[in-house]
């Protein structure tokens, strides 16, 4: 909770010392100051996991530096922006080295809300992190964000390999059930919560469709659409074009679809900034989408 001399006003200047206040918070270790800032319905998030804070401040001292912050919106009551954060991890006993790192650049999309005399924090979602080497630089490529639970990192590499991301970054790594997602964003773009164009990767361990065919068809039907079309059809691998419209912006996407034996895949490049992909761009991108194709039978 974060307390006002009178009824709670949200401002761009009380943003910021919100801001700070947490990562003192984090820092000083103070477990109890750091819930009492999350509204109480929403200190179940995995942020504030006791047993986790208390084994990482117990062998950890971090040292924090805010690298961004964007405000999103702003009115009297509420307010959501994005931050982003440099952590440094060191044990506090050189004895509990062990050689893992811990040390990233995490960034964040945060709520708060005003309430009475108070402004609590109500919702605090990470998008992106990056891990850091022992210097405290980010590590190379897909290094700084694959994560150590990661099992199909290297089915996707193939098809990736076939991309020229020259001015992308990897900066988002999802895991799920029987699913893995790595997401590459300009780098100029790297703290940013909305950015003008992405290149994903998403693996799935089946495919939910009888055939690329019916699973591109079924994609193509989808009511969002304002305009799409298949470009290519083979028998284990598609590539369409679509074009749609969110929060009033247009999108043009590329996808390719691909069934293959060990898994299916689905790679898009999606330019989000309310203009078209260029035609010199899309011809690349549709070139290299083919040459991804060609590596099916690879493992």
């Amino acid at each position: 909770m974060f307390f006002f001399g009178k009824k709670a006003r949200i401002t761009e200047q009380k943003v910021q010392e919100i801001v700070k206040a947490l990562e003192q918070a984090y820092t000083a270790k103070n477990i109890d100051k750091l819930t009492g800032m999350f509204h109480p319905d929403k200190r179940q998030i995995s942020f504030l996991n006791h047993f986790q804070l208390m084994m990482n401040f117990q062998i950890y001292n971090i040292q924090s530096e805010i690298l961004n912050m964007e405000i999103l919106t702003l009115t009297g009551e509420e307010a959501t922006f994005t931050y982003t954060r440099k952590h440094i991890y060191t044990c506090v006993n050189e004895a509990d080295e062990n050689g893992e790192i811990l040390s990233n650049i995490t960034s964040y999309y945060v709520q708060i809300a005003a309430e009475k005399k108070s402004a609590y924090i109500t919702r605090y979602s990470p998008y992106s992190v990056l891990h850091l080497n022992k210097d405290g630089e980010i590590l190379p490529g897909e290094q700084a964000v694959v994560p150590a639970g990661a099992q199909f990192f290297e089915r996707m590499r193939r098809f990736i390999n076939e991309f020229d991301l020259d001015g992308f970054q990897a900066a988002t790594y999802l895991l799920y059930n029987d699913s893995e997602m790595i997401g590459y964003y300009p780098k100029a773009e790297r703290y940013r919560y909305k950015t003008s164009e992405q290149f994903t990767v998403d693996y799935f361990e089946k495919m939910d469709a009888a055939s690329i065919k019916e699973h591109t068809e079924g994609y193509l039907e989808q009511d969002i659409l304002e305009l799409g079309e298949m470009l290519e059809l083979g028998a284990d691998y598609s590539i369409l074009e679509a074009q749609f419209t969110t929060d009033s912006c247009l999108r043009h996407e590329l996808v390719l679809s691909l069934a293959a034996p060990d898994g299916f895949f689905m790679i898009r490049y999606l330019k989000k900034d309310d203009r078209p992909i260029l035609p010199e761009a899309r011809q690349r991108w549709i070139e290299q989408m083919k040459s991804a194709a060609a590596q099916i039978a690879n493992k």
